[in-house]
């Protein structure tokens, strides 16, 4: 009986293990022909790394982001910024309603209308700078001023922007209360 067990169970990996030479020549990739199948390879290449880092930007994928969006600090200001509200979250919103009011025939709501866009726009930059510089703070805190460098304009850039329309994407928050164990 102890026989019929020892039998059945594999013993090893099946095959003899491969000399050093032979594993490098199946891992050493096939060198192009010429300069014309070496450019296509490179074609090839660059094209697949952009559509990976295309799809890491729609799902937030950190492994493939490109260079303007990956990294530690990159990641906190993302997240420093996705938690607040921001006035360029609504901003878009905001002209359309402002330049619908410009059609009106009267004078003074088109002045209205104007004085409205300017103020918008205003608030859109002031509340902007305020959340890249809170970002900023954030990243230098965490991370030292080397690795703060351009995560204002970074936070700010990303501030402006509609929620929804933010490339990689805000994490997703649960609704549901946290519960008590």
């Amino acid at each position: 009986m102890l026989a019929a067990v020892t039998e059945e169970a594999p013993v090893g990996k099946g095959r003899p293990t491969p000399k050093r030479r032979d594993a490098r020549k199946q891992r050493r990739l096939a060198a192009p022909a010429n300069r014309k199948e070496a450019a296509a390879l490179r074609r090839q290449r660059l094209r697949d790394q952009r559509s990976l880092q295309r799809q890491a930007l729609q799902t937030g994928d950190e492994r493939h982001l490109p260079a303007r969006d990956a990294g530690p600090a990159k990641k906190l200001a993302r997240d420093y910024v996705d938690k607040r509200f921001t006035m360029g979250q609504i901003f878009f919103g905001m002209i359309i309603i402002v330049f619908g009011l410009a059609f009106v025939p009267t004078p003074a709501v088109i002045a209205v209308a104007n004085l409205l866009v300017l103020a918008v726009f205003l608030g859109v930059v002031i509340d902007a700078v305020r959340v890249g510089r809170g970002a900023r703070r954030a990243v230098e805190e965490k991370y030292g001023a080397k690795d703060a460098t351009g995560i204002m304009a970074y936070a700010m850039l990303r501030s402006m922007q509609p929620k929804r329309m933010r490339r990689p994407p805000a994490p997703k928050t649960s609704s549901a209360p946290p519960t008590a164990h």
